[in-house]
């Protein structure tokens, strides 16, 4: 019997988020073990007296964060965050990250023990006990596993799919096969250093 097909949520729909879902929502349509719908949470907002999931689930475009780029018909935004992760293997976060306690305080639960997760948020926390890597919040709050994607990219070039190039950090090897062609464009190039910590210090140096 086959394996279901591996659910794809993403966090986020800004115009990091949207340019993501664009690459996502093609690459799965070619990749058998992936479902061909990826959701996306949508913050719900009003653009011009409509719905902005409405916009983005008729229209296929963000107007507001990433105008003048089509997304894929098969990415579908959801504007309740527990609907959207719900059953979800795979977890893409590309929110601000000043968010990212209140994110994962809403949906740790709500996910299957088995969903591992990529962060593309830029930035550091600052708390009580000092700083804090984004992917050691997600990581000790939902107990999945984290990987970390960066590079000095600019959303608006990779949905235009300009070349860019980008560094995934991967925890396991397991993660690795998991999302290397989720993320993968022609024109993109990427590479993979080794070590949980590694990349998501390098980019904060880059800040």
């Amino acid at each position: 019997m086959a394996a279901a097909p591996l659910k794809v949520c993403i966090v986020g729909s800004g115009n990091w988020g949207s340019a993501v879902a664009k690459i996502i929502g093609s690459n799965v349509k070619n990749l058998q073990k992936f479902s061909s719908t990826v959701k996306m949470w949508v913050f719900e907002e009003t653009v011009n007296g409509r719905k902005l999931t409405d916009i983005i689930n008729n229209d296929h475009e963000n107007v507001k964060y990433l105008p003048g780029h089509k997304l894929p018909e098969n990415v579908v935004a959801v504007p309740n965050l527990g609907e959207a992760v719900q059953d979800a293997d795979l977890l893409v976060f590309v929110i601000p990250h000043q968010f990212i306690h209140k994110i994962c305080d809403e949906i740790t639960g709500r996910v299957p023990k088995k969903a591992v997760g990529i962060t593309l948020i830029k930035g550091i926390d600052e708390g009580p006990d000092g700083l804090k890597l984004i992917s050691d919040i997600i990581r000790e709050k939902m107990g999945i596993d984290i990987s970390v994607l960066m590079g000095a990219n600019i959303a608006s070039e990779v949905a235009a799919e300009k070349f860019c190039e980008t560094t995934i950090e991967h925890c396991c090897c397991g993660s690795r096969l998991l999302r290397w062609p989720l993320l993968w464009g022609q024109h993109q190039g990427s590479r993979h250093p080794p070590g949980p910590h590694g990349n998501d210090r390098f980019r904060q140096d880059l800040l």
